[in-house]
């Protein structure tokens, strides 16, 4: 815990590594194209996980791959945005590496991506704002 158990307000921020191509058959361990990207909000409250526009362009990411999207993201503010597209990429974990869709918005925000419930669903995650940190099991333990 921050400050050895002080109250705090912080979110939970965390720093993944995010390999912008899928997983393919003959695809070996080999994660060259993998960026560590740090500021990405961990929101158990958000349905889609979100790619900043910003991130996606500095990592390489070109417009023609994006899937088009269909549905409008709505804000806490009430605002709506058109995603500009989807896009799969990969997030390896210690001895697992979970796909993850992304939906990438332009708009800007002090973070690079925003990791929401399907992420943390599907590796099994709990994360904690008090403790500042996210539980998931491994084969080898939590």
């Amino acid at each position: 815990m921050p400050g050895g158990g002080e109250p705090h307000e912080s979110p939970l921020v965390v720093k993944l590594e995010i390999n912008p191509r899928a997983k393919t058959d003959e695809d070996e361990e080999v994660d060259t194209d993998t960026w560590a990207i740090n500021r990405i909000l961990i929101d158990p409250g958000s349905s889609v996980n979100i790619l900043f526009y910003h991130t996606y362009k500095t990592m390489g990411g070109r417009d023609e791959e994006l899937i088009p999207s269909t549905y409008k993201i709505y804000g806490f503010n009430g605002t709506t945005n058109k995603p500009k597209g989807e896009i799969t990429m990969r997030i390896p974990l210690e001895t697992i590496s979970s796909e993850v869709l992304f939906c990438v918005v332009d708009v800007e925000s002090p973070y690079n991506a925003l990791i929401g419930r399907p992420w943390l669903h599907g590796i099994l995650g709990v994360p904690s704002t008090f403790h500042q940190c996210i539980k998931f099991p491994l084969p080898q333990g939590v």
